[in-house]
């Protein structure tokens, strides 16, 4: 089967991989002119197979006025007069009582669980390097009730067979010697052993290089998809701004949030919304953090990630396309050099990134053939979590065209 998987971040080249992998000709295509230019350029780096939380949460809707009142410095909705957006923020609202949040964040940890075991097959097949390592993670809460209200979900989890453990600030410093210095409130911590790390932006293009040499991969880069061409309802090609049309019988988009460029043809594009992040990477060097920290009140994951630790963080409800805001970015240097002033105060080199993460309201990303095109499928939507469950969210895919 001809296949063009629209969109070279992590979850549009898991998906190459998985389908050339399968045997159909794939034409993986993306607007830039590598692969792994968009949110993979700078995420945070954890591949969190154990923390698949959705975001729309009992936690959030407690903290809402605040949220919306400007006063948590994490967080920013930008309201706009928007159909697509208000409809969207009454489904996230929808997704925050406690029945509907367990539900979904157990649908993403199953999927969640399906890309680490397709993550162990392919580094036992290829021989790409991407930083990758078993570091564990530690969620850091800054006071008791916090901390007590964590619990219940580490049962949950526990029952499901996932290996979580509630620390108190000496057994994390035991696990994390540099939490000694940290200087955020740490009331306890909530241990994941087996969660991973790994350099997102370099996996797409060592895996794009493997899947061109050894599976025969067309790649069609610095190339903006304008639509979708069918007869009747059926999907005959894929359709450019600047060149002719690609005929293909199937076709993957996996292109975020720029998904709702496409919404003539794919409906599903107004159940995405973007939620904009920043991160900031400095030299790692003696005394930094070697596993993966989730400061939970400030909303800061720190990664080292070989030769670099990154910080990421904040979600920003934006008009979409909005773009690098100087005032947000300094929110997060700011509240990085204060829990870690040795590493983020001042360092020799600084990797700046902003960029916008796809979202749907549950946080479950979208998988499936469009309502309004055969032959057109979405992989989109998957917000935060998108290196996490890309290579779970390939499978099914795959699965699905199989």
């Amino acid at each position: 089967m001809r296949i063009a998987v629209v969109g070279a971040g992590v979850v549009g080249v898991s998906s190459a991989y998985l389908l050339a992998r399968a045997g159909h000709r794939v034409t993986l295509i993306d607007m830039e002119t590598e692969p792994g230019k968009g949110a993979s350029a700078g995420n945070a780096a954890q591949l969190s197979w154990a923390y698949g939380d959705a975001m729309a949460s009992p936690a959030l809707l407690k903290h809402l006025p605040a949220i919306l009142a400007g006063r948590d410095p994490a967080f920013c909705i930008r309201r706009r007069l928007d159909p697509d957006f208000l409809l969207w923020g009454l489904r996230f609202l929808a997704n925050m009582p406690s029945r509907r949040w367990w539900h979904n964040t157990r649908d993403i940890l199953a999927l969640a669980e399906q890309s680490r075991q397709e993550m162990a097959l392919l580094l036992a097949e290829t021989a790409i390097v991407f930083d990758y390592r078993v570091a564990g993670k530690l969620h850091l809460y800054p006071d008791k009730a916090s901390f007590c209200a964590a619990r219940p979900t580490v049962e949950r989890k526990r029952q499901i067979g996932i290996d979580q453990c509630m620390l108190s600030r000496p057994e994390a410093e035991a696990v994390e010697p540099a939490l000694k210095a940290y200087q955020g409130e740490i009331a306890g911590a909530v241990y994941t052993p087996d969660d991973a790390l790994g350099d997102a932006a370099a996996f797409c293009r060592q895996l794009t290089a493997v899947i061109i040499k050894n599976f025969g991969v067309s790649v069609c880069f610095g190339r903006r998809v304008a639509g979708f061409e069918r007869y009747r309802r059926q999907l005959t090609a894929v359709r450019f701004a600047d060149r002719d049309p690609l005929p293909v019988d199937a076709a993957i988009v996996t292109v975020g949030p720029l998904i709702r460029a496409l919404v003539a043809d794919l409906p599903e594009a107004r159940s995405i919304q973007p939620v904009a992040g920043y991160s900031l990477t400095v030299p790692w060097r003696e005394g930094a953090p070697h596993v993966s920290l989730t400061d939970v009140k400030r909303k800061l994951a720190f990664a080292a990630i070989g030769d670099r630790l990154r910080v990421a963080g904040l979600a920003d409800l934006a008009r979409p396309g909005a773009g690098f805001a100087a005032d947000r970015f300094a929110v997060l240097r700011e509240t990085a050099s204060a829990v870690l002033p040795d590493f983020f105060g001042q360092a020799e080199w600084q990797h700046v990134w902003s960029g916008e993460r796809p979202m749907t309201p549950s946080s479950r990303p979208i998988i499936a053939q469009s309502r309004k095109i055969r032959g057109v499928y979405v992989n989109a939507g998957h917000g935060m979590l998108g290196w996490t469950l890309a290579l779970g969210s390939a499978r099914r895919i795959t699965d699905m065209l199989a």
